[in-house]
Formats: C-alpha cells, structure tokens, sequence
C-alpha cells in the first residue's frame, strides 16, 4: 500500500482558508517568498487574486499583517469578505464612530485579529503609530502600490511616507501590490518603500478575453450613438466612465430620454448613495452605470462584459487599470474607447492642475502662514480666488493642501476645522513637487493619445508600454479584427443580457439626479434619486435650507427646474 502524501502546508493553508484546492500563476511562489521573510514586488492584472499573496502568509504567521490599502470603501469590502469566511481581519478608518474605530484596534493590538486594513493617511492620527510598534508586526502590506510613485497614474502623497512609517516599525518584511506598473514606476516604488532588493514577481498583462477597441468620433451626438450600440450588440452589466460629473449627468438625461435606467456614481454623491448604486451594480446581472474614475476600485463583480471610456483617460496605467475590471469570469469582453479630440483638453487640465511649480506652492504657503485669525474664515473657493480669476475649476488649490497636509504643516479641511502647523522651507516646498514630475505626466497624456490613434495592434501598444512585447498580433483588438466579427465569434447572441429599460417618459424636462428643482412650500431642492413608474415621476431630495430628506410625486406639487450654472 503507497504511503499517503501529506498536502504542503501552504495548500492545505489555502484549502481550509480560503477553499481553493490549488494556486493561481505565481500565487504559491510570493507566498513562499513572504513567508520566507523576503521582500516582494507583484504586478498581477486585475482580478488574478493579488490579495491571497499577503492574506494567506499573514494568517499563517503569528504576529499582525498591517495591510495600507487606498480606499474606505475597498478595505470594508476586503474586510467584509473575510469575515464571511470566518477569517480574522478588520479595518480601521475615519468613517468610522471613534468608539468603534478603539474597539477595533484594540482587537489587533489584543492579537485577537491577523489582519488590519488602514488607509495611508491614518498614519497621520495622533498615537496610532505608537500604539502599532507595540504588536509584532508580520508582514507590511502595501496594496494599490503604484499610489507610492510620483510617476504613477493614482500618486497619493501620503503613500510616499510608507518607507519612513515601515522603519519606524523596525522594518517588517514587505510586499507592495500593483495590476500596473512601468520599468520606471517599479524602480519608484521599492525606493520609496526602502526594499530595493525585492524579489519582483510579474505575471504579465495580457487577458485574452478582452477585445480592446478606439472608435472615433467627432462630436457627443455620436458618442451617444455607440453608446446605445453597444447596449443593443452587448448587453449588461457594463461601466461607462467619463472624466467630468456634468458629462455624466448630461449622459444620464440622454438615456433617460430613451428609456434607460443607469445607475449613477461620483464623488459627489454622498457615501450612502455611492454605497447603494455600488452595491445595486454588483447585484445586478444586466445594469449599466455611469462613473467618474472614483468607481471600480475594489468591485468585485466578475461578470461585466463591456466597458466603454466617453472621455480618453488621462494614462495607459489608468486606462488598463480601469479596463481589467471587465471580464473577471474569464468570459469575452468589450472595452472600448471612444475617442474625441476636443477630449484631450481636459486630461491636459487635470494634469496641470496636479502639478502646480513651486511658486504657487509657495504663494499658498505664504497666504496660510500669515492668515492670523482670518484663518478659519478661509475656504477653498476663497484661496482659488485669491490666485484664480480665470477658471474657478482649476485644482491646483486642492493639490497644495493635499501636499501641505501629508507633510505635517496643516491639518483638517479648510473652511471646516482647519489648523496651519508650520511653514516648510524652500527646499522641503522643492521636494514636494519633482521638477520633472509635469514632464513626465504630460508625456504619460501623450502615450494614450498615441495608443487611441494607432494604426497597429493595440494590445501591442500596451504591451510595449509596460515594458512587455508581445510577439505577434493579438487578433482581440480593433486594428486587428473588426469588433462586430469577434462579438459574433465570441459572444453568443444567448449570452446577451438586455439592459432594463423603462417606459419612454413623456416630459422633455427631465430632472435627473443632481438637478436643482424649486418646490413651492420647500424652496430650493437637490434632486438625489429619480423614480420613473407608471404613474409618473417621483424624486427624492435634500432641501437646501435645512438639508432635510423629502420625496415628491412631480405631478401632484408645482414646482420648476433650476437652470444649471
């Protein structure tokens, strides 16, 4: 009788964890190098299961996994995850109720949890980073890692602390966690996070079941125009991304007028909203939302079959990070690109709103520093003004603070609870801003110019860009193959979910969500969610005297909409 074979730690790990019977790609490998003690880099596409290379060492090993992840609602939803498998992990952030953000620390300072998710600006709260040198620190997990480089397509500024935090903490083993990342930004990362000599686990970009595409356009009536195509040749679920809140809403009336439903996500929704609409999406297994590129981080939903940029982004990096959300199932895809000259313009705005030069750096310092008592008088519309009188959307403002704010010299938001800490020197206000940082961004808007008019393979493209050649043509790509033969190739007519539409409505004043209406009896009203039924049009609002919540059946009040500025 053949003795029996014991199963490797790491899989039998895997299985009682997490269920899975066997690794995915270079999965077994990080894992064993991080649980080696080694230092690691891993570029992995969207969906091939980043996550397991830092979850499953740090239940493994005794001490606390501290995981640094971007975004709120993306640790909940990790978290979330976690706990439904019964596994020991929690996430500390600021919309939290500070009781509960105590209780919470506590259980991993108490070792009670293995996993403590916490966003880069926690770091910045008064005694946390005291509080975390007391436990013994496992494993530094940087997830999202391409935020730590300034030459990245997300930068945050306080991810660029991560590498003085990790030795304050005595230098734990660390693993940062990308989908994309240039030769450049890699080099960027492990400076910044001091493992220069990380061992780099890259398992490539290419994702088979994506058909990527550019269709010109030559004005938004067009746009329009593919955009209902693509609902008719591909059906739900899909994303439509746009880079400005008023495209977005001005999309959403468009379908609206044509019987659609979509739901809606943007920064300015409040985090219910956001939370509701997410949440509806994923459920959904037909649904299109419209979204700023606030949304998708951390959605898992693996069956969204296309997704179609109205805007150009404003990076290769950002672009493929947005498009590896689609497709997750492993089921054919369409991610498609319309692309509008006149589009350019506004990547060129964002970038140079996020890199202002030292002098206006400066002169915002100086304004701050010297403001006494009116201090707390100011806001951000009242600083832009200061410097502004042409264009009140440039953000230039907002990214000082940001800087100012992860290196200590400000805290709190202006124009709310807003303190002015120090004032940095010449050289500390050079530091901030690279000099070849606005270079290297506008050559970054310049890449994606290129790959939305190239005349070859645009998975060859992309490939190039990261440093990756692929050796021959992909025959998943417009330059390639015509979209609609490889959608009848690939995607069954069987396989097309309709998107949901409603009844035609017959008021051509549409309000839509984000509209101001004025109600008599109530005065002025944000429009927060529309319901179309049978019977009518039904709006929920916030009233702007008292921001009370109201519901109203628009055909049984008088009310008028509220031209937009």
């Amino acid at each position: 009788m053949l003795p029996r074979l014991m199963p490797h730690p790491l899989d039998a790990a895997l299985l009682e964890h997490f269920g899975y019977p066997e690794f995915r790609g270079v999965q077994r490998e990080v894992c064993a190098h991080v649980l080696d003690g080694g230092d690691a880099l891993a570029i992995m596409p969207t969906g091939e299961g980043k996550s397991i290379c830092y979850q499953l060492p740090g239940l493994m090993q005794d001490g606390l996994t501290l995981v640094v992840s971007p975004l709120i609602a993306l640790m909940d939803d990790q978290v979330a995850a976690l706990r439904q498998k019964g596994l020991p992990a929690t996430c500390v952030h600021s919309m939290l109720e500070k009781h509960d953000r105590g209780k919470r620390l506590q259980l991993a300072l108490d070792g009670k949890v293995k996993l403590l998710y916490v966003t880069p600006e926690r770091f910045r709260v008064e005694g946390f980073l005291d509080k975390i040198r007391s436990v013994d620190l496992s494993l530094f997990a940087v997830d999202e890692a391409h935020c730590v480089s300034h030459w990245g397509h997300d930068f945050r500024p306080d991810y660029r602390e991560l590498g003085r935090i990790r030795s304050e903490l005595g230098d734990p083993p660390c693993i940062a966690l990308t989908a994309t990342a240039t030769p450049p930004v890699q080099e960027d990362i492990l400076r910044a996070l001091h493992i220069e000599d990380a061992a780099r686990f890259h398992t490539g970009i290419e994702r088979p079941n994506l058909f990527l595409g550019t269709h010109v356009v030559d004005s938004h009536e067009e746009k329009l125009e593919r955009i209902l195509e693509v609902f008719e040749q591909v059906g739900g679920p899909g994303i439509v991304y746009t880079a400005l809140i008023k495209d977005l809403h001005r999309l959403e009336t468009e379908l609206q007028r044509r019987g659609f439903e979509p739901l809606v996500y943007h920064g300015k929704l409040s985090a219910n909203e956001r939370r509701e609409q997410q949440q509806k999406f994923i459920e959904s297994d037909s649904q299109v939302i419209l979204a700023t590129n606030a949304f998708g981080m951390g959605v898992d939903k693996p069956d969204i079959r296309f997704i179609v940029h109205y805007q150009i982004p404003r990076t290769l990096e950002a672009y493929y990070q947005e498009i590896g959300r689609a497709g997750r199932d492993g089921k054919p895809s369409l991610c498609e690109l319309l692309y509008f000259e006149e589009d350019v313009s506004i990547q060129r705005d964002f970038t140079e709103w996020a890199n202002p030069d030292q002098d206006f750096l400066t002169q915002v310092v100086q304004l701050l520093a010297h403001a006494g008592e009116r201090l707390h008088a100011l806001d951000v519309d009242t600083v832009r003004d200061t410097f502004l009188i042409k264009n009140r959307r440039d953000g230039r403002v907002e990214t000082c603070i940001r800087l100012l704010t992860t290196a200590g010299c400000c805290r709190g938001e202006l124009g709310k609870s807003f303190d002015w800490l120090r004032t940095p020197d010449a050289d500390e206000i050079a530091e901030m801003l690279p000099s070849d940082k606005r270079e290297r961004d506008l050559k970054g808007l310049l890449e994606m110019v290129r790959y939305a008019r190239a005349d070859r393979c645009q998975k060859a493209v992309i490939h190039d860009y990261f440093g990756l050649p692929l050796e021959e043509d992909c025959g998943a790509c417009a330059m390639c193959l015509p979209t609609s033969e490889w959608l009848d190739d690939h995607l069954e007519p069987a396989a097309r979910r309709a998107i949901p539409r409603g009844e035609l409505p017959e008021d051509d004043d549409i309000v839509s969500r984000g509209d101001w209406i004025e109600v008599r009896g109530h005065g002025l009203c944000a429009v927060t969610r529309v319901h179309r039924t049978r019977g009518g049009t039904r709006v929920d609002v916030e009233r702007a005297r008292d921001l009370q919540s109201k519901s109203f059946d628009l055909g049984r009040v008088k009310w008028r909409k509220v031209p937009r500025d």
